[in-house]
């Protein structure tokens, strides 16, 4: 019987994150899109034709759930998620790397929380069966996409939590250091 290798472990974790990658980088991008062609259509549709389209209000509705959550766990996964540095900064280095220890358990257990919330509010809906009006989509659909963004978020910030109790460098995201991300903030 074979072991799995800490490597093995490894490379299984970079291909998942870099399918999750794609996917949700592909989410934000023709989210946004559909967006703004939503928009578009819509104020040519009123403005030419004195007809909005019946289902505008509630396409934009699902797409800003998808790219608020999708766009959540894809900024924790690259260390762009919003920080106040002015004081973390400013603080020496074993200093910054306890709290990002801190801050980084803290988050995930505050998102899984989050999630875990997420999950009973879908499965408290569901059994209505209340439907979009015009789409006549399921509501709770449109919310599925929340406790999945919700846990890879919360398991990336676990991640981020552990490489920085067993690593020398200050981790913003399981992949992300502070050195990293600065040179990257700087181009």
């Amino acid at each position: 019987m074979k072991t799995s290798s800490p490597n093995q472990i490894k490379s299984a974790y970079h291909c998942f994150i870099g399918i999750i990658n794609k996917v949700e980088g592909a989410i934000l991008i023709i989210s946004v899109l559909l967006m703004a062609f939503n928009n578009i259509f819509n104020v040519v549709g009123r403005v030419f034709f004195n007809n909005s389209l019946f289902f505008a209000e509630e396409v934009n509705s699902i797409l800003i759930i998808l790219i608020t959550f999708a766009g959540t766990s894809f900024a924790a996964r690259h260390g762009s998620h919003i920080r106040m540095t002015a004081i973390f900064d400013a603080l020496p280095k074993a200093y910054q790397k306890f709290l990002m220890v801190i801050i980084s358990f803290v988050t995930a257990v505050c998102i899984l929380v989050i999630g875990y919330f997420s999950i009973k509010y879908i499965l408290s809906i569901a059994p209505r069966g209340q439907l979009l009006p015009a789409l006549q989509i399921p509501v709770y659909t449109i919310y599925l996409w929340a406790p999945i963004s919700l846990f890879i978020t919360g398991l990336e910030y676990f991640l981020a939590g552990i490489k920085n109790l067993f690593n020398t460098e200050v981790f913003l995201a399981s992949e992300v250091t502070t050195q990293q991300h600065d040179t990257v903030a700087e181009l």
